[in-house]
């Protein structure tokens, strides 16, 4: 079941990967030269993540939970938070684990999901603003209530 899923996890990493390389080549002719060295070390880092999700077993638990957290049908498609990390993967840290970022995939992952429609992050109870707030009565007006 994982090895399509970690396939699309794949793709996206290198579709990154090669969004920081060209990122590089723009850090090098504004930001300078150690922007651009920040930039092809995390495409690298990407790199090396996307040869450590190849290896991973197929019923590693994590990708079955980016799977159901973190997809739109067979895309891997992350949300703000996940998105974010990955672009930033080896940017600040060149010594980032790539074991425990994966794990750090799946928190963002849920913390993305658990914010999915709340603008503004978590609210507390009984005020948020976005939430729906109809209810949908589908009895037939016509039939009594002691029938059902």
């Amino acid at each position: 079941m994982a090895k399509w899923a970690k396939e699309a996890i794949v793709e996206r990493i290198v579709r990154i990967a090669e969004w920081r390389d060209e990122r590089a080549f723009q850090d090098m002719l504004g930001l300078g030269p150690e922007a651009a060295e920040r930039s092809n070390r995390s495409a690298a880092g990407l790199r090396v993540l996307v040869d450590h999700v190849h290896s991973l077993p197929d019923d590693d638990e994590r990708i079955k939970r980016l799977t159901k957290l973190a997809f739109s049908g067979d895309i891997f498609d992350p949300g703000a938070s996940l998105l974010n990390e990955l672009g930033r993967f080896r940017f600040h840290d060149p010594n980032s684990s790539v074991e425990q970022f994966v794990t750090f995939m799946v928190e963002l992952a849920e913390q993305d999901a658990s914010e999915q429609g709340q603008w503004g992050g978590p609210q507390l109870p009984g005020d948020n603003p976005w939430r729906p707030s109809w209810v949908i009565d589908l009895r037939d007006p016509d039939e009594d209530e002691e029938d059902w």
